[in-house]
């Protein structure tokens, strides 16, 4: 978490200057739990200063809400809406985390890549033990995308490895426990349904 606009300009400023084109932002605002951002100022720094860098980003419900101005999503229309705004952002790939979260009878994910609307979906897992989920889809992408699959690709297959994760979650302690990174390899993913919409 980026926690100041000084912070934020900084590291879009170093991101410009690197010339890296493979650039992934996970805008996270507020810790597990929270739906309040500590420093409400960070999120237009992240929209001026991270977005038009942004190959992907990768915002939770809360954060597509706040980085397109519309509130926090709660149908598909909405989720769509929320993503042509952030892509209109600059950001090139948009792919917001709804998980289980939705009202819907699967935990959903959308991608937007500025011409299509991608759902990705995998039956929901009734746990609390999915902590890291949100950063670890950010990361697969990224991983994915060193590894030279297309953004689409990278996408899609970060999806199956976070569902396993999730499905595979362990206890931790009495409150959280975090998804298990080493479950795709190992016990294989879960089904995940990709569809245009």
């Amino acid at each position: 978490m980026l926690s100041t606009e000084e912070v934020i300009q900084t590291s879009g400023e170093a991101i410009a200057a690197s010339g890296v084109k493979n650039v992934v932002i996970d805008p996270v605002m507020v810790c597990k739990g929270e739906d309040e951002v500590l420093n409400p100022g960070t999120v237009g720094a992240m929209i001026e200063f991270l977005l038009p860098h942004a190959l992907v980003t990768t915002p939770n419900l809360f954060e597509a809400g706040q980085l397109a101005g519309t509130g926090t999503p709660k149908t598909i229309d909405e989720l769509k809406t929320a993503a042509e705004k952030i892509h209109s952002l600059g950001a090139k790939n948009v792919v917001i985390k709804g998980g289980r979260a939705l009202s819907t009878d699967k935990a959903v994910d959308l991608f937007f890549d500025g011409d299509k609307f991608y759902l990705l979906e995998t039956d929901k897992v009734d746990t609390t033990y999915n902590h890291g989920a949100g950063c670890t889809f950010a990361a697969s992408v990224t991983a994915n995308l060193a590894n030279g699959m297309s953004v689409k690709d990278a996408v899609f297959e970060a999806k199956e490895f976070v569902a396993a994760g999730i499905k595979h979650g362990w206890k931790l302690n009495q409150f959280v426990g975090p998804v298990y990174h080493g479950a795709k390899p190992r016990l294989g993913a879960p089904e995940v349904t990709i569809r245009e919409i």
